[in-house]
């Protein structure tokens, strides 16, 4: 390591011979090589190279994804209405069958719906046996028809009652029981995924009591870097190579988030068996070759640097002859400890490793440097 002193008189010097005339406008292309500093300029910093490897050219690799379970393959089991929870027959992992009990609940709100349908019964009754009987004097002309007509309405009005109180019921999604206890029953057959009460524990109504999901197919939130969403497309293949499942692109966010990156929805149908729901996984899509022919590149992550005053232009500085040459580099995801980037590079080429700091300090530091660089098309 070269002494603070030598090390800035050494970019001091760099800088001053750095920038060939071609860089005279405050906006240049990057991959067109106009932006390059003289290799023997920086043999006394110890900059260091690596080659290139190509990557996949059809292909988004290391995007980070977490599983979830599909909205419509999802319930949550809630209790209608308030009591105490006496019992459950199902836990986190159990594997139920649409219908089947998943908790007593006794309620005194029960109780009264109960009397209450119990007190519709008997009212509807009443009317029933009123109508009867005036009908049976009309037939032998002692009353008038307009009584009739309204036993018949009071008979359809008890009627309705019963019906709404009996669907009030029903709709609870409940199997009441003796002494205003009351059966919760899984609606969806699946994997209970969540319980959030337990034995003796009072509720009140719409309380959540377990998360039930089924597990097959599997959906994959996807983050993609934003730069990367012109070459994604719905249907495109989807890889969660750690697990080994496949499956399909289903949907292409707009909405751009704090990282710059959409979110893209996959369903997995295949080699589920090591997913599960809140899991994170890095994922691969299958994407659109990249615009103006330019190809993957899997270089070191120390190698890219960001030019331009707003520090916005992604690059990387390759050795070409005697000249290291910035060339615009678009991260598209991670290989272990190294970037892929989309670059107009050459196989093997020389990717400055160690040093781009220095590299891009001096270029910083030229007297007529310029202020922008353009990114890849």
């Amino acid at each position: 390591m070269l002494p603070v002193r030598l090390r800035t008189a050494a970019l001091s010097a760099a800088a001053s011979i750095l920038v060939s005339t071609s860089l005279v406008s405050p906006a240049y292309a990057l991959h067109d090589g106009n932006v390059s500093l003289p290799v023997a300029s920086f043999v006394a910093l110890g900059v260091g190279t690596a080659p290139a490897r190509a990557s996949a050219t059809d292909r988004l690799s290391h995007l980070p994804a977490h599983v979830v379970v599909p909205n419509a393959q999802q319930r949550f089991v809630a209790a209608p209405i308030g009591g105490l929870v006496t019992e459950l027959r199902a836990g986190i992992g159990d594997t139920v069958q649409q219908g089947q009990p998943l908790a007593r609940v006794v309620s005194a709100e029960l109780l009264s719906l109960q009397r209450e349908i119990a007190q519709a019964a008997a009212e509807r009754e009443r009317a029933q046996r009123a109508l009867a009987r005036d009908q049976q004097l009309l037939a032998e002309g002692l009353v008038a028809e307009s009584r009739v007509e309204s036993s018949r309405a009071s008979d359809r009005q008890a009627q309705a009652a019963l019906a709404e109180k009996r669907a009030l019921l029903a709709l609870s999604g409940i199997r009441p029981r003796s002494s205003g206890e009351f059966e919760l029953l899984a609606p969806i057959s699946g994997v209970v995924l969540s319980q959030d009460v337990r034995p003796g524990q009072r509720v009140d109504a719409a309380t959540p009591l377990m998360q039930i999901a089924q597990l097959d197919p599997l959906e994959l939130q996807i983050y993609v870097p934003i730069t990367a969403a012109p070459r994604l497309e719905s249907g495109a293949a989807v890889r969660v190579p750690a697990a080994g499942a496949s499956g399909r692109v289903v949907a292409v966010g707009r909405a751009v988030g704090d990282a710059q990156t959409i979110s893209v929805r996959a369903l997995l149908d295949s080699g589920l068996g090591a997913l599960g729901p809140g899991q994170h996984v890095e994922a691969e899509i299958d994407a659109r070759p990249a615009p103006g022919g330019e190809r993957n590149w899997v270089v070191p992550s120390a190698a890219l640097v960001r030019l331009g005053s707003a520090g916005t232009q992604p690059a990387v500085f390759v050795r070409r002859g005697e000249r290291y040459v910035a060339v615009a580099a678009l991260p598209i995801g991670e290989s272990g400890r190294d970037l892929v980037v989309q670059a107009a590079l050459s196989e093997g080429e020389e990717v400055v490793a160690t040093g781009a700091s220095q590299l891009k300090a001096a270029l910083a530091a030229a007297p007529e440097a310029p202020a922008a660089a353009a990114a890849p098309r």
